[in-house]
Order: C-alpha cells, then sequence, then structure tokens
C-alpha cells in the first residue's frame, strides 16, 4: 500500500500510532471566481441601454459581402425583384435560380461597393503621420508629427511664422558675455530682423522671389532648433518647438504635398489590387456564370422541366 492510501480520511499516523488531525484549508478564490460566485441578480447581464442592446445585436454580423446586414434588407427585396422582373421566371426551379443569381448579383454589389468606398476614404482620411514623417524626413521629434496633418495653409502658418518673429525681438538685446557659438547665432538674426519684418508682413510672400532671406532664415531657425542662439534657448526652456514646427512645414508644404499623395495612391491601389477581393469576386463572377447557363439552359428548352416539375408539384 502506497503512502497516498496510508493516509486516513481524518489525518495522517505517526510511527507511535496516533493520529494527527489535518487541517483543511481552501484556496483563495482568484478574482474570475470571485465575479462568478457573485449571486446572479449582481452579476453583469449586458447592456441595459437601448444604444448599447442596438450595438450588441450587431455582434454577429460578419462581412458584407457574404452576409446581409439589416439595415440592407429592404434595399435587397427591392432589388430582387427587379432581377425576377427582369428574367419573368417559370416553376420552381427557374424561380429558385433566379433567387441565386439575384443573391450572387447582391453579393458582388456589395463587394464593389465596399471597394468604392474605401477608395474614396483614402482621399478624406488623414494618411498615417509616421509613415509621412518618415518620407518627408521630419526633423523633429514624435510629439510634433500630428503637425503634419494639421489643416492649415501656407497663409495661416505665414501669419503664425509672422507673429512669433515679431515676438521675439527681445533675443537682439546685447549678447556681451554669451557664449561665442550663441553671440554669433544671435548676429545673424540680426542681420535679416528688419528685412524678415517686412518680407513676413505681407499679405501674400512667393517664397521664390525672396530666396536669399528664407536661405538666411533656415539657417537662424536651424540653429535655434540646435539651441545655437537665443530663440533656440528661449523654446528649449519652454520644451515647446511647436513654432519651430510650424516654419519647418511652411518650407516644405510642396514636399509634404508630394508625400501625402503618393501614400494615398499607395493605399488606393493596395485596396484596388488587393487579392481577397480579387478572390472574392472571381468567385462571384463564377457562381454567376454557373446559375446563369443554368437558367438559361433550362429557358432554351422550352420550359419543358420547369413547367412539369411545377406540375408534378402541384399534383403531390
Amino acid at each position: 500500500m502506497d503512502y497516498l492510501n496510508q493516509q486516513s480520511a481524518t489525518g495522517l499516523t505517526d510511527s507511535h500510532g496516533e493520529t494527527t488531525p489535518i487541517k483543511l484549508r481552501w484556496p483563495k478564490l482568484k478574482e474570475e471566481e470571485k465575479r462568478l460566485k457573485r449571486p446572479l441578480s449582481k452579476r453583469s447581464g449586458g447592456p441595459n441601454t437601448p444604444g448599447g442592446k442596438s450595438r450588441s445585436a450587431q455582434n454577429s454580423i460578419k462581412h458584407g459581402g457574404y452576409a446581409l446586414v439589416p439595415r440592407s434588407r429592404e434595399e435587397f427585396f427591392r432589388f430582387e425583384q427587379q432581377v425576377l422582373g427582369s428574367f419573368k421566371p417559370i416553376g420552381v426551379v427557374q424561380t429558385q435560380l433566379v433567387f441565386s443569381i439575384a443573391f450572387t448579383l447582391w453579393r458582388t454589389k456589395l463587394i464593389q461597393r465596399y471597394v468604392n468606398e474605401a477608395h474614396d476614404s483614402v482621399e478624406i482620411d488623414d494618411v498615417g503621420q509616421r509613415q509621412l514623417a518618415c518620407l518627408t524626413e521630419f526633423p523633429f521629434a514624435e510629439r510634433y508629427q500630428y503637425q503634419l496633418n494639421v489643416n492649415e495653409n501656407d497663409l495661416v502658418r505665414q501669419q503664425r511664422l509672422a507673429k512669433f518673429w515679431a515676438n521675439n525681438c527681445e533675443v537682439l538685446r546685447d549678447t556681451k558675455g554669451s557664449v561665442d557659438v550663441i553671440a554669433a547665432g544671435d548676429e545673424r538674426i540680426r542681420e535679416i530682423y528688419r528685412e524678415g519684418i517686412k518680407v513676413l508682413g505681407q499679405s501674400v510672400v512667393h517664397q521664390a522671389m525672396h530666396e536669399s532671406f528664407f536661405y538666411a532664415l533656415d539657417r537662424v531657425m536651424l540653429e535655434a532648433r540646435d539651441c545655437m542662439n537665443s530663440i533656440g534657448l528661449k523654446l528649449s526652456r519652454a520644451d515647446d518647438m511647436t513654432e519651430l514646427v510650424n516654419y519647418w512645414i511652411y518650407r516644405n508644404s510642396s514636399k509634404i504635398s508630394a508625400a501625402r499623395r503618393q501614400i494615398r495612391e499607395d493605399q488606393a491601389l493596395r485596396i484596388l489590387c488587393d487579392p481577397k477581393i480579387e478572390r472574392a469576386l472571381s468567385s462571384s463572377d463564377a457562381s454567376l456564370q454557373k446559375q446563369l447557363e443554368a437558367f438559361w439552359a433550362i429557358k432554351e428548352r422550352d420550359i419543358e422541366t420547369g413547367r412539369e416539375l411545377l406540375n408534378s408539384v402541384v399534383v403531390l
């Protein structure tokens, strides 16, 4: 007899023949077990609000190409009646074939609708921030990438830039005692400060007409990003490079637009060339071809099969 069989129901027997009682300890309930131990009245029975119930009622709905969404049943019924009116079936077999043809046509229509809506959404939805930042070589931290999708035109960004440039004139104070790098950066700001007020203050600025100024301003803003002038030190202390990002987007708006267009074209091409959609359409086309061949085969035999079968069914 093994050790387990030597244990009694009430305890263990030692070498002297005395029985030591066993203290039974129930395992602690886990959180899931505690939830199940609650009375039925206190358990969650699902959503209680009308909105929650309507959403949960759609949990079992599958892809629109293979199942009918409740809100489209009425539309499908009208479509089915149109198909029946076009084929004008006679008899049970022809009618059932036309029903199958209608469903196949409807499935193809839903797949094509899905492709069209997905393709249209590409032109409306914002492109991915990371992908856009990668294509444009965005030189700022990830937390500023959202500005690439901010819907502002060049005129609005120019006005922001003009205000920022005018409000930072305090960096033109005397920089004696400053680090040589900072002093040199501030000297370049002084050189173009008044020209910047004049150029950026115009109602419309054509950057190509002020190339020399913008090249100089590019260097100033680059040094500000690297904290090599007083503007950069000020923004670094505030931990906010938003205005520098605004200037970079203003200068690279055409590059950003081209990258956004490329991303959308790639997405549209990916949708149109999706192998799953292609297989679904091919399957629908093959089914439709077989159903049409079967229908017209019966139709061309002078309705012999359908009418006789209908009579036999009526007799039965």
